[in-house]
This record gives C-alpha cells, sequence and structure tokens, in this order.
C-alpha cells in the first residue's frame, strides 16, 4: 500500500485528517505512484477520484505570504469553495428592479429589461426613484433579461399577483362575401387592424354579460380597449367606431374572427363607408389573429380573469381599468414584434423587435405631424408611478363590485331558502 490510511470506519473529519497526512507525499510523488495513491485512497475512503485528487493537490500548499505569515490551504469547505467571478448586479439593483417591476404590472423579464431601458429618461427623473445611486442605474441600463429572470426570482413566489387570474373556466351570404385571410397574409404596411371580442361570462354562458373589445394596429402594437355591456350589434359598432377613431394611424383594412358580433350588416357597412378592407379568420383557426389574441391575455385576462360581470357597476368599473391599461400600454410598455424570419438548412431563424407603440408610431409615416405630437405631450404628462397605482386601485374597485354583487345574491339566496322552509 502506497498511501499512508488507518484503519477503521472513516467520519468526515477522519477522512480530512487522511488527506492532510497524505497531501505532501501525494505532490513530491511521481505520475505512476499519484494513480497508485489516488487508487487506493478514493476506494477506501470513498471519495471522488477527481475530487480526492483536487483536495491532494490543494491541502497544505501556500496561497500567500505576508511578511513572516505564511497561508497555508486547508480541506476545510470554505477554502475548497470557488471563488469565482465577483457579482455585478447586487442587492441593490435587484431591489430596484423590485421596485420598477410593479410599474409594468408584473410583466416578463424581457418586457422589464425593455421597459426600463426605453423609458429612464422619465424613471430615473422621478421623485419615487431619487434614492437610487448613479452607478445601480447604469447597471439597471446594462442588466440582461436573464439575469434579472434571476435576481426576481425570490420575489416572484413571495409576490401575490392579485391582478393576474390564472386558468381557464369552463354563415350567410354576407359572410360568404368576406376574404378569408391567414395567418401567412398579413400584410406588413400600416393601418392593419385585429380585431377581437373578450367574454366575462365566467362559469356558464348563460343571459346578458359583458364583452370587452380589443383592437389591435399590427404594425405598431397599438391597441384600444373598450368595455361592452353585451354583443349586441349596436353596441359593438359604436365601440369599434371609438377604438378606430383614437388609433393614430389611419384604418385600412380589419380583420375579425368569424363571430356574428362582426359579422353582420353593421359593421360591413362601416368598413365600406370608410373605404376599409374587411377580411375574417379561417373557422376555428386562432392563429390567424395572433396579434389580437395575444393582447386578450397580457391586457384583459392577466387583469380581469375569468368572472362573471354582468351589472352596471363593474362595467364602469372595468371601463376605468381598461382606459388605464390601454394608456400604460401605449405609452410606456414594450411591445414585441417579429421583424424577420430565415430558414437555413431546415432551421428557422427568427429576429424580434422590441419597442414601445408610441415610438413604432413616431417612426411611421403614416401618422401625420400633428398627431405625433399630440401623442407626446400626453406621454410627458403622464406619471408613470402614479397611472400604476391608479391601475392597482381600478382593479380594486372591480374585484369589490364583483364581491358586492356575490353579497347580494348570497342574500337572495338564503332569503328564499329560508321563505321556502
Amino acid at each position: 500500500m502506497v498511501a499512508q490510511i488507518p484503519k477503521g470506519v472513516y467520519t468526515m473529519k477522519a477522512k480530512r485528517a487522511i488527506v492532510k497526512h497524505n497531501a505532501a507525499l501525494y505532490r513530491k510523488a511521481t505520475k505512476k505512484v499519484k494513480s497508485m495513491m489516488l487508487d487506493e485512497l478514493a476506494e477506501i475512503l470513498h471519495m471522488n477520484r477527481q475530487y480526492l485528487a483536487s483536495c491532494l493537490r490543494k491541502t497544505g500548499r501556500v496561497v500567500a505570504r505576508k511578511g513572516n505569515v505564511v497561508v497555508v490551504s486547508d480541506l476545510s469547505p470554505k477554502s475548497l469553495s470557488r471563488r469565482g467571478r465577483k457579482k455585478v448586479y447586487g442587492p441593490d439593483v435587484a431591489e430596484a428592479l423590485k421596485r420598477i417591476w410593479p410599474l409594468t404590472g408584473y410583466a416578463s423579464s424581457k418586457h422589464l429589461v425593455a421597459f426600463i431601458r426605453l423609458n429612464h429618461d422619465i424613471l430615473f427623473a422621478h421623485p419615487e426613484f431619487n434614492d437610487i445611486r448613479k452607478d445601480t442605474k447604469d447597471k439597471l441600463l446594462k442588466v440582461s433579461a436573464s439575469t434579472a429572470d434571476r435576481l426576481l426570482k425570490p420575489y416572484r413566489d413571495k409576490t401575490k399577483l392579485k391582478k393576474r387570474y390564472r386558468g381557464n373556466p369552463f354563415s350567410s351570404n354576407l359572410k360568404k362575401s368576406i376574404k378569408v385571410e391567414s395567418w401567412f397574409d398579413k400584410p406588413k404596411e400600416p393601418g392593419y387592424v385585429e380585431i377581437d371580442l373578450v367574454h366575462h361570462s365566467g362559469a356558464s354562458g348563460k343571459g346578458e354579460f359583458i364583452y370587452t373589445l380589443t383592437a389591435t394596429e399590427i404594425s405598431t402594437g397599438w391597441t384600444e380597449l373598450r368595455a361592452l355591456k353585451n354583443k349586441a350589434m349596436v353596441w359593438t359598432r359604436k365601440a369599434l367606431e371609438d377604438a378606430a377613431g383614437v388609433i393614430p394611424l389611419p384604418l385600412r383594412k380589419l380583420h375579425s374572427d368569424n363571430g356574428s358580433e362582426f359579422i353582420n350588416a353593421h359593421v360591413h357597412k362601416f368598413c365600406e363607408q370608410r373605404g376599409i378592407d374587411f377580411t375574417r379568420s379561417r373557422p376555428y383557426r386562432k392563429n390567424d389573429s395572433p396579434y389580437v389574441e395575444s393582447k386578450n391575455w397580457s391586457m384583459v385576462r392577466a387583469y380581469t380573469g375569468w368572472r362573471r360581470y354582468d351589472t352596471d357597476e363593474e362595467l364602469e368599473a372595468l371601463k376605468g381599468l381598461l382606459e388605464l391599461i390601454t394608456i400604460r400600454h401605449n405609452l410606456f410598455m414594450p411591445h414585441m414584434k417579429l421583424s424577420s424570419r430565415q430558414r437555413e438548412h431546415g432551421k428557422v431563424h427568427k429576429t424580434y423587435d422590441m419597442d414601445i407603440p408610441l415610438n413604432r408610431v413616431l417612426k411611421s409615416s403614416a401618422a401625420d405631424v400633428d398627431t405625433k405630437e399630440r401623442l407626446m405631450r400626453s406621454r410627458n404628462a403622464t406619471d408613470i408611478v402614479k397611472l400604476s397605482r391608479q391601475i392597482e386601485e381600478a382593479s380594486e374597485r372591480l374585484s369589490r363590485a364583483y364581491e358586492k354583487k356575490l353579497r347580494r345574491l348570497n342574500d337572495a339566496q338564503t332569503e328564499t331558502h329560508f321563505r321556502e322552509i
């Protein structure tokens, strides 16, 4: 036996002592002897061979000298741990991200990082963030999405996103005259708007309930939300006219699904009078309206959930909430858009552009100068921190209206039950 190993049962403390005793012998030995020592020690101590070789090399080695003081490496867990690179993004950056994150409505890290970079002039000038140091602000502008995601991980589980809900509950001649357009036929010129309705029916589709109209201009990502009392043609057209009048680009094409709320004489006449090309999706193909479908979740369901809203109080609360969400999305929130798609050797490479809808409108030649100036004045006059708090308050107002309705229904059911008894 080459290595010096006492007999007995070995605890971790005993193993460290044995390694320390054999370390000097190991470093002086030849390659062949070292291999034999590793074989014997690994078999008897039940330690990984590579880890054992690392311990034997490091233990007892002089790592620093300062005057008469000599620092020698030992086998303690602290000394064997890798030093690695120094942390660039520390607790100060994590705390700053934690404070800015609610302003985005708890968006993904990719959107959060883009939000900071695109709105840093407003964010860092706001009194709410005066206490953030300059070096921390510089780091916030450089932090990657993956690093931000890692820094926010401890807060994700602790933060209950009260306004975020998960889970899912429960043809005529006119239709033939409307052209069918699939997702791969989408034009890239400005003025193409996709529309859809989000129902707030809860678990039952019986009776009347509130809807949300979502209208998205696909070249810029500009989105307008409108609450409808129901999906009657008159309400749908009124909401559509209102949204079309606010979208900053001239409306050239309108695309919807095959729902009767859109495929009707009212909407058809609306498009004909304004010279708008009206198209529809293929039946049961949601991917034919990908832009508006993504907004149905991120801008509507994420805040309203799958509850049933059917009272006037809930309608007014929802209108206020949707108005604030629309302002934040269009003026401050970054929107991810596919800019190019290339196929190489059977593999598709996609490139995405991340920008605020307002910035895309400002770059577009289709928007007039007066509209651009008006939108910039609106953005400069809007306090993003105050706006985000107003969204939280509006969401709470909607929740209170819903809970008030439930209490009223429960009281009515209880009263009916006692009458029957």
